[in-house]
């Protein structure tokens, strides 16, 4: 039977024949609320120790054997996994010499002192029994330790390992963006797919100028596998649909040794552009980014486009000066002016991009990102002008107005303005949101509005600072 003793759960058993000494040691047990199973047959205790171990076993020096059967060749005793005592009184310390050999907890002899030998054993085993567990809790704690430290240390190598990656792909993307404006974009990639040690090939299919056919560029370099033509049936219009890319797909795996990964190349289109096949040997290539790779040479792309494009979209732009006639006019026809305005503040992220200065800010990727991907919402309708880096202003048909309002707001709250920073996380709590509002149609309201916008960021500017200082003060003070 077991009871909590000092917060233990003590199991105690008794193996012996002796009633009337079964029953003093009992007596000194249930001083410390301790209940004992008692076995007078050594047979009796080894099957029943066998499905559940005692805490601690009082064995009479006269139950060392039964028959065949021996104490000593006990499993547990063998594997010392059974603690156990051995009682004796005067008429039988002689069998005490049975017990050489054996690695017992302790003795105790009938005497004055039983009772105190008794309770002097049952400390000790609770002491051990409470040290063993925090021993355990102890090495579950280290195990637990041990585990996350790996897991941070596996972490930590991966996310260095993607840094390491992203850096190369932000570099390879911005050459490729450089010298795409001296040559078409596909022979700036191929000049830096060559010069890629990790790879060992590669191949690229996009459409020609009908959309019917899958065309290779005719070049002769070491790493590239031209490939043959594939007339379509159809036209794409809408870049390489699906059954084309499996068709470029067949013709890849039939002429790389190694199965290529598969690039799709998005340049605005719903579908991809271009499609790279990129073969490599290298194990440590299975980790590399391919879907961000994706992405950024996508984006890479449709910068080049947005360059391409920008004489096709100038006439949506209204230069400042005209767009502030454009207001004074149409103040003059009063309510039934068929055009409103909407003001888009870039104050707040041109004010962060400011005082940041230390986190470089791409202001020439944000304004192609920004206005190519504006560009493919906004109704051919809606005139824009540009107010330096701060403002721009829509001049949207009044019938247009709820849509075009929804859809900037829309398109604001999307946009990842952060992204656009060298070291993202440092401004991923600013607020940098752009503003949108309704402004009346009158040059010297806007102007007025224009200027109170940068009185407010001044006076903030100059809060902040004082209370910066402020601060300074008060260490100082402290100090």
């Amino acid at each position: 039977m077991q009871t909590t003793t000092q917060g233990i759960e003590l199991s105690v058993a008794i193996l012996m024949d002796d009633l009337a000494s079964a029953k003093e040691i009992a007596s000194a047990l249930r001083q410390n609320n301790i209940l004992a199973y008692h076995f007078q047959n050594l047979d009796e205790f080894w099957v029943a120790s066998n499905i559940q171990t005692p805490d601690l076993v009082i064995v009479d020096v006269t139950k060392m054997s039964q028959g065949s059967v021996q104490f000593k060749q006990h499993p547990k005793v063998i594997d010392q996994s059974l603690c156990y005592v051995f009682y004796s009184k005067e008429s039988t310390k002689i069998l005490l010499q049975s017990t050489y050999g054996l690695n017992p907890f302790g003795y105790i002899h009938n005497d004055s002192s039983l009772n105190v030998q008794i309770i002097s054993l049952v400390n000790r085993r609770v002491d051990m029994i409470k040290h063993q567990k925090e021993m355990k809790d102890l090495e579950m704690r280290i195990q637990r330790l041990q585990t996350r430290s790996q897991r941070l240390i596996s972490d930590r190598s991966t996310a260095e390992e993607f840094k390491a990656h992203f850096e190369f792909m932000r570099k390879f993307c911005s050459e490729i963006e450089v010298d795409s404006l001296r040559q078409d974009f596909t022979q700036a990639l191929i000049s830096k797919l060559e010069k890629w040690d990790a790879i060992d090939g590669y191949g690229v299919y996009e459409l020609n100028q009908s959309g019917q056919k899958l065309i290779s560029p005719e070049i002769s370099r070491k790493k590239h596998h031209p490939f043959p033509s594939l007339w379509l049936g159809q036209a794409n219009h809408n870049g390489i649909e699906v059954f084309a890319q499996n068709m470029a797909t067949q013709v890849a795996n039939d002429l790389f040794e190694i199965e290529p990964v598969l690039l799709k190349i998005h340049a605005g289109n719903q579908c991809p552009d271009i499609v790279l096949f990129v073969s490599f040997k290298e194990e440590r290539m299975m980790n590399f980014p391919w879907d961000v790779f994706e992405s950024m040479l996508s984006s890479s792309l449709r910068r080049l486009k947005l360059h391409q494009q920008v004489p096709h979209l100038t006439s949506q732009f209204t230069p400042m000066w005209e767009a502030l006639d454009s207001m004074d006019n149409m103040q003059k026809t009063g309510i039934e002016s068929d055009t409103r305005i909407v003001c888009l503040s870039l104050i707040p992220i041109v004010n962060i991009a400011k005082k940041r200065m230390q986190n470089k800010f791409y202001w020439s990727a944000f304004f192609n990102d920004f206005f190519i991907q504006l560009s493919g919402r906004l109704n051919s309708s809606t005139k824009l002008s540009l107010f330096g880096p701060w403002h721009v202003v829509f001049f949207v048909p009044k019938e247009d107005l709820e849509g075009e309002f929804q859809m900037l707001q829309s398109f604001v709250r999307q946009f990842s303005f952060w992204k656009f920073f060298e070291d993202n996380s440092q401004v991923l709590s600013e607020d940098m949101m752009p503003t949108l509002k309704l402004i009346p149609a009158s040059s010297s309201q806007y102007l007025k509005i224009f200027e109170k916008e940068f009185e407010d960021m001044a006076s903030q500017h100059e809060t902040n600072r004082l209370m910066t200082m402020g601060r300074g003060d008060s260490k100082r003070l402290s100090v």
